[in-house]
C-alpha cells in the first residue's frame, strides 16, 4: 500500500510539474470580445460662416482577433509582438451642436473596425499568471454623415485615422496550452480633416480617442 501511495504521489507531482512547466514562448492566436468607448469630436470654424462643436459617442461592442510571438527574456520576463483586428457595433448621432450653428445639422459617426501592430512587455508572478503593458501602432476606420434639413443635403465619408494605443493586463494558463487575458486600452486616433463637399469643402477637423476593455482566450502552440 505504501508503494501504491509513494507511486501515485510521484505521478500526481509529476503531472503538476509537467503543466506548471509550460511555457510563454512561441506563436499564438487569440479572439477577444468587449466594450468600447470611442470619441468623435469635431470643432469647426468655417461652415458657411458658423461655428459649431459636436461630439459623437461611438459606443458599443466588439470583436476581435490576434496573432503573434512571445520570447522569453529570462525566467521572468516576456517579450511579444502582436499583430490584432478589431471589428465594432459603435455608432452615435449628435444633434445639440453648439456655438452659433443651426439646429438643423446632424453628424453621425461609427467605428467600423481597426487594425492594430503592437509590442507587449510581460512579467510572470507565476509559471501560470503574467502581467503585462501593450503599446504601438493603431488605424481605424471611421464612417461618417453630415445631414442638413434646410437646404436639404447630406454627404458620407469613410476615413482611416492612424495613432497610436497603450495599454495593460493580465492573463492565465488556465488549462494546458490555453490562457484568458483581461485587458485595458487606450488610443488616440489624432485629428484629421475631412473636406465636406456640401460645405464649400470646408475641413472638418474629426479627433478620435477610444478607451475599451476586452476578454480573451488565447491558444498557445
Amino acid at each position: 500500500m505504501k508503494k501504491i501511495i509513494l507511486i501515485l504521489t510521484l505521478s500526481l507531482v509529476t503531472n503538476l510539474n509537467a503543466q506548471e512547466g509550460i511555457g510563454w514562448s512561441g506563436p499564438f492566436v487569440g479572439l477577444d470580445i468587449g466594450y468600447t468607448w470611442t470619441i468623435d469630436e469635431k470643432n469647426n470654424a468655417s461652415r458657411d460662416g458658423f461655428t459649431y462643436h459636436a461630439k459623437n459617442k461611438d459606443n458599443g461592442g466588439l470583436v476581435g482577433i490576434n496573432t503573434g510571438y512571445n520570447f522569453m527574456l529570462n525566467e521572468k520576463w516576456v517579450l511579444g509582438f502582436i499583430g490584432e483586428y478589431k471589428t465594432y457595433d459603435a455608432q452615435d448621432s449628435d444633434v445639440d451642436l453648439k456655438d452659433g450653428a443651426p439646429d438643423n445639422v446632424t453628424t453621425v459617426s461609427s467605428v467600423d473596425q481597426k487594425v492594430s501592430l503592437l509590442a507587449k512587455l510581460g512579467y510572470l508572478i507565476d509559471s501560470k499568471a503574467l502581467i503585462f503593458i501593450t503599446g504601438g501602432f493603431a488605424t481605424a476606420e471611421m464612417s461618417r454623415q453630415y445631414d442638413e434639413v434646410t437646404p436639404n443635403r447630406s454627404e458620407k465619408h469613410k476615413d482611416w485615422q492612424n495613432g497610436w494605443s497603450f495599454g495593460f493586463g493580465s492573463a492565465y494558463n488556465f488549462y494546458e496550452n490555453i490562457s484568458v487575458n483581461l485587458e485595458y486600452r487606450y488610443t488616440d486616433l489624432r485629428t484629421n480633416d475631412i473636406n465636406v463637399a456640401m460645405w464649400n469643402n470646408a475641413p472638418q477637423p474629426q479627433k478620435v480617442s477610444q478607451d475599451e476593455v476586452t476578454f480573451g482566450i488565447t491558444y498557445h502552440f
